[in-house]
């Protein structure tokens, strides 16, 4: 119960790594508002919450409106209390190659993954800082930010810049007791990944991964637990790699 008690808001909850984290924080006592645009899959992860004994209760926003999530932290702050953990999961992603992105898509995927977490992250902070200060704000970012991965352009831009966000971030709010860091995974065996990776893209994958196999989201919340827990309380401004070896390896040859 390494997070009894804390009420905690998880955006992207209504599946993959976003439902992972919130039903793992749950399990470990938070009290937590699911956010998301999908309202179906909010509902789920909900049910599924509950259905084990935790608390939990849903929000639909956009988290690229400014309207929906001054909405959300106000509802999620007045309903336990305050707000103390904010995880920033919701992300789209395209596969694209450089020459064949146009404005829409680029505008597209800068709104959800980069401007919505700069959004959420500014009103869960100066909700933090209303309140007396303290608090964690945790960013889910991609390796894919830290090296070029041929076909993730405007993603790889967003979750780059998304890194940088969270070093501001860090550099600023640190006065008020709040720190703010992110998690980059490799690849995830969640529902997006699989429908964008074929076969020839998995297999690549594993080729360059050290550990042979893309994470499970359970992997990655237990890092998001790590971040909001006490344990964490002197690491801010830190991208945690839960990323198999990849950015540790060069050239994995046949020995």
């Amino acid at each position: 119960m390494q997070l009894k008690n804390k009420s905690t808001i998880v955006t992207g909850g209504a599946s993959g790594v976003g439902r992972a984290i919130a039903q793992r924080y749950a399990r470990e006592g938070a009290k937590v508002v699911v956010a998301d645009i999908n309202e179906q899959g909010i509902d789920e992860t909900v049910q599924n919450i509950r259905s084990q004994g935790g608390e939990a209760t849903s929000a639909v926003l956009d988290v690229s409106n400014p309207d929906d999530v001054n909405a959300m932290i106000d509802s999620a702050s007045g309903r336990y209390g305050g707000l103390e953990v904010m995880v920033n999961s919701a992300a789209i992603a395209r596969v694209q190659r450089f020459l064949d992105i146009t404005i829409e898509n680029w505008n597209e995927l800068l709104a959800i993954n980069l401007t919505g977490v700069f959004l959420c992250a500014q009103a869960a902070a100066r909700c933090m800082k209303e309140q007396g200060g303290g608090g964690r704000i945790i960013n889910i970012s991609s390796v894919n930010g830290q090296r070029a991965i041929t076909g993730r352009g405007a993603y790889s831009v967003a979750k780059g810049g998304l890194e940088m966000l969270t070093r501001i971030m860090a550099a600023e709010l640190g006065e008020f007791g709040i720190t703010v860091n992110s998690i980059a995974p490799a690849p995830v065996d969640t529902p997006m990944i699989k429908k964008m990776h074929t076969e020839s893209t998995r297999a690549e994958w594993h080729r360059v991964l050290p550990v042979k196999r893309y994470a499970r989201p359970e992997e990655v919340a237990h890092a998001a637990v790590f971040l909001a827990a006490d344990d964490s309380s002197y690491i801010t401004g830190h991208t945690l790699n839960v990323d198999g070896g990849f950015n540790a390896a060069g050239l994995l040859l046949d020995l």
